[in-house]
C-alpha cells in the first residue's frame, strides 16, 4: 500500500485543498496518544489517511476500511499533505505519480457506495469472482458482446492491471468493484444473473470460514440466478473441490456436472502454472432450477441525533454485544474535538461481518465512507448501534 515515512507528523490547518486533494479534518485517537486520521477527498472519493507514530518517524498511510481505487489517489493525498505541510520524508513509495496509467476511478470501475443493481444494464448478466489477472473476464466479454460482466476483486494490484487492460482494448461490457463478493450477492435482484464464475479461489484450508463458497454463498447463487443459469467453480485443490461437492448437494434438489481435466475456453495464469506441475484441475457446474421470491425492500440505516464523541468515548463498551444472530463490537474513538469525531465498529454476521466508521459531524451522524451491505443482519446490528449513538433527551 502506498504510505510515506516522515520525520515528525504536522497537524493540518483543516480544512484546506492542495493538488486536487481535500482535507476536512484530523481526528486524534483517544486512546492512544499521536494516532489519528485524517480525512480527504480526491475526484469525489472520500477515504482516510492513517497517522501512526513508529520508533524511528511517523507512518502516514491509507486507512484499510476506506481506501481508494486507484491507488493513485492515496498517493496524490500523501503527497499533497508532505507539499502542504513540509516534513522530511525519511521513506516513501510514492514516486512517479504522474507516470500512472490510471490517475482517476475509469469509466470501467463502480465504487460499491454508488452501486445500485437498477443501474446495471438490460442485457444478460454475467458475475465473476476474484478475477485475478482478467484473462477470462476480458476473454468472456470480447466474445460475448451483448452480455454485461460484473468483475469482483480485492486484490488491488489485479484489480488496476485489469482497469487498465480495459482502458486500453477499449471495452464497454465490463463493471469492476472492488467488493466482498459474499457480501456483493445480497445486493442483486433475485433471478438476475445469468452465469456465476469462482475460477481457482483461494483454498483456505487452515482457515475454512474465510472460503468463498459456503451454504449462505450457494442459497445467495441459487436466488440470483435465474432458472437454467449456473454457478461455475473450478479449482485445483482436491480439497476444496470435495468440500464444494459436499455443500452442493445439501439442498433438496440440485442439477450437478463435473469434470476434470477439461479444457477452458482461456486458461488463468493459474491453470497454467497448475498444468505445468501437472496437477488436476477440478469443475463443477450448479444449476438454478427454480424461480426465487424476490429479494426483500430496502432496510434503514439512519441515525437519530447523536451523542458527542466525548459522551460515546465515556461509555464505550468493555466488550462486543453479542446475539444470536448478530454481534457489534466498538473498537476505536477518534475525536476531531469534543463534540465531533469517529467511531470505528465491526458488526453483523459472525462469518461475514461489516467494518466501518461512523462520522459525527454538524450534530448528525452517518456511516463513512458508505452504508453497510442491506441485510436482515446488518439491520439489526444497526439498531443496537443506534441505541448505543442515540442522545437521549428530554
Amino acid at each position: 500500500m502506498p504510505h510515506i515515512l516522515i520525520d515528525r507528523f504536522v497537524e493540518p490547518p483543516v480544512p484546506f485543498e492542495s493538488e486536487g486533494v481535500r482535507f476536512g479534518w484530523y481526528a486524534k485517537n483517544m486512546e492512544h496518544e499521536g494516532e489519528g486520521l485524517i480525512g480527504v477527498e480526491a475526484e469525489g472519493v472520500p477515504f482516510l489517511l492513517q497517522v501512526k507514530p513508529k520508533k524511528r518517524g511517523v507512518l502516514l498511510k491509507g486507512e484499510k476500511i476506506t481506501r481508494p481505487s486507484p491507488n493513485t489517489l492515496l498517493k496524490r493525498a500523501l503527497r499533497a499533505y508532505v507539499d502542504r505541510l513540509g516534513p522530511e520524508v525519511l521513506h516513501s513509495n510514492i514516486a512517479n505519480i504522474e507516470e500512472a496509467r490510471l490517475l482517476k476511478p475509469p469509466a470501467s470501475f463502480r465504487d460499491i457506495a454508488r452501486f445500485d443493481a437498477a443501474t446495471l444494464p438490460d442485457r444478460p448478466l454475467w458475475i465473476e469472482i476474484g478475477f485475478g489477472s482478467g484473462r477470462h473476464l476480458v476473454h468472456q466479454a470480447k466474445e460475448n458482446p451483448d452480455v454485461h460482466l460484473v468483475g469482483l476483486e480485492i486484490h488491488r494490484p489485479s484489480l488496476e492491471q485489469v482497469m487498465r487492460r480495459i482502458e486500453l482494448d477499449g471495452i464497454e461490457n465490463i463493471w469492476l468493484i472492488d467488493y466482498d463478493a459474499r457480501l456483493f450477492m445480497e445486493l442483486l435482484p433475485s433471478d438476475r444473473v445469468e452465469r456465476i464464475f469462482v475460477h481457482f479461489p483461494v483454498p483456505w484450508d487452515k482457515k475454512p470460514h474465510r472460503r468463498v463458497v459456503s451454504d449462505a454463498f450457494v442459497e445467495e447463487s441459487m436466488r440470483v440466478l435465474k432458472p437454467g443459469g449456473r454457478l461455475e467453480l473450478r479449482t485445483d485443490s482436491e480439497n476444496y473441490f470435495r468440500y464444494a461437492m459436499e455443500l452442493f448437494t445439501r439442498p433438496e434438489r440440485v442439477k450437478l456436472s463435473l469434470m476434470k481435466n477439461m479444457e477452458a475456453p482461456v486458461r488463468s495464469k493459474y491453470e497454467d502454472r497448475w498444468r505445468r506441475l501437472q496437477k488436476s484441475i477440478y469443475e463443477i457446474h450448479v444449476e438454478a432450477l427454480e424461480r426465487s421470491e424476490p429479494r426483500k425492500g430496502s432496510y434503514d440505516f439512519s441515525f437519530p441525533t447523536p451523542c458527542t464523541v466525548s459522551d460515546l468515548f465515556a461509555r464505550k463498551p468493555e466488550k462486543a454485544w453479542v446475539e444470536k444472530e448478530f454481534f457489534v463490537h466498538v473498537e476505536r474513538l477518534y475525536a476531531i474535538d469534543d463534540e465531533e469525531g469517529l467511531v470505528r465498529l465491526s458488526f453483523g454476521s459472525f462469518d461475514r461481518p461489516e467494518h466501518k466508521f461512523v462520522l459525527i459531524r454538524g450534530g448528525e451522524a452517518r456511516y463513512y465512507p458508505h452504508a453497510p451491505v442491506p441485510t436482515r443482519t446488518n439491520e439489526m446490528a444497526h439498531r443496537k448501534i443506534r441505541e448505543w449513538i442515540a442522545c437521549e433527551t428530554s
